[in-house]
């Protein structure tokens, strides 16, 4: 029962697990990145069982491969117009709850940080605009369990979703210009997801895999900053079921706090359409990236959840003068009820 209760719980969703991709807020990545079990950015098909509950802290950070000014200045002299951010940090608070043995639903808001951002304009001048900082939208999550298969231990789940524009809008650069949409906290439009996961246990492992699509309505600016399709696969091991050397080196307490242990290799893919604004498609942004991503999860008593995930990018193919990432580092803790 308690196995069950573990595996069961999910995280909500999109909190900016992707910014290498696209500026705006939830591109890439539509999974929350906390993760109770099993996979971490990966959502399983396993709902959160009815009356039970949980809040989480969740710290997203993406580290960028950027431009230096010399390389942003040539650009300039080309005619080139190009923005950077050279780092993304993404707290977010989630809850969730399970209203029924089948369903169960989440929200999520985030705080963004978009440091150092810099732009160059059809000239050798490269301005530092400095940072975007503001509380980004609101984002329920819900999953409804199509099939579960005790024979087979299989599970499917229809993923559905919806983004809120809460968020701030209008926040400006150090020369007082508000920045451009895709610099802002808050997209301003209301997108709504809809996805398939599957969850399966085989021997010691758990394979758990998704795929979301998320609609770009038009927000802020007059801006449509891209659909989004997002695609997981994940297996964990839980540290113990097996009595190995390897095993051992976990501790089964801390500090006279019952401990478990969970390993989870994870493949982290998405692609994000380019933003359209009335002056045209931003050939600088979206694209395709593909992260590998180990984690390691530790629960104690059976209440407390923390989780550690980094995504190394693997295979990119972003659009324009984007680059890929340096690294991503999801950072969650989690409180079951």
């Amino acid at each position: 029962m308690l196995f069950q209760f573990i595996f069961s719980l999910i995280i909500a969703f999109f909190i900016s697990t992707n910014s290498s991709l696209a500026h705006h807020g939830g591109e890439g990545g539509l999974g929350g990145g906390a993760g109770i079990a099993g996979p971490i950015v990966t959502i399983p098909a396993y709902p959160l069982p009815k009356g039970s509950k949980f809040i989480s802290l969740i710290t997203n950070y993406n580290n960028e491969n950027i431009f230096s000014d010399s390389k942003l200045s040539r650009l300039g002299k080309r005619g080139e117009e190009v923005d950077i951010v050279e780092n993304t940090l993404t707290p977010s608070l989630t809850v969730g709850y399970g209203f029924t043995e089948k369903s169960s639903l989440s929200a999520s808001i985030p705080y963004l940080f978009k440091f150092g951002i810099r732009r160059v304009e059809e000239s050798p001048v490269v301005t530092n605009k400095g940072n975007s900082i503001g509380v980004g939208d609101i984002n329920l999550f819900g999953l409804y369990e199509l099939v579960h298969s005790e024979k087979h231990d299989l599970h499917t789940a229809l993923l559905y979703g919806l983004k809120i524009p809460t968020g701030v809008r209008r926040t400006k650069d150090h020369s007082g210009n508000i920045y451009k949409a895709e610099h802002q906290p808050s997209t301003g439009s209301w997108d709504p997801s809809l996805g398939l996961s599957v969850s399966k246990h085989a021997g010691i492992l758990h394979l758990d895999a998704n795929g979301m699509y998320r609609f770009s309505t038009k927000g802020i600016q007059d801006t449509t900053l891209g659909d989004i399709v997002s695609y997981n696969l994940a297996t964990s091991y839980l540290v113990g079921t097996k009595n190995t050397r390897f095993d051992k080196l976990f501790p089964k307490k801390i500090f006279g706090h019952e401990s478990s242990w969970h390993l989870i290799g994870e493949i982290n893919g998405s692609w994000v359409e380019k933003p359209k604004s009335p002056e045209g498609r931003e050939e600088n942004e979206g694209g395709t990236l593909v992260y590998l991503s180990p984690g390691m999860r530790l629960i104690l008593d059976k209440k407390w959840v923390t989780n550690l995930s980094v995504g190394l990018p693997t295979i990119h193919n972003l659009n324009g003068r984007r680059q890929p990432p340096n690294v991503r580092v999801i950072l969650g803790v989690t409180r079951v009820f």
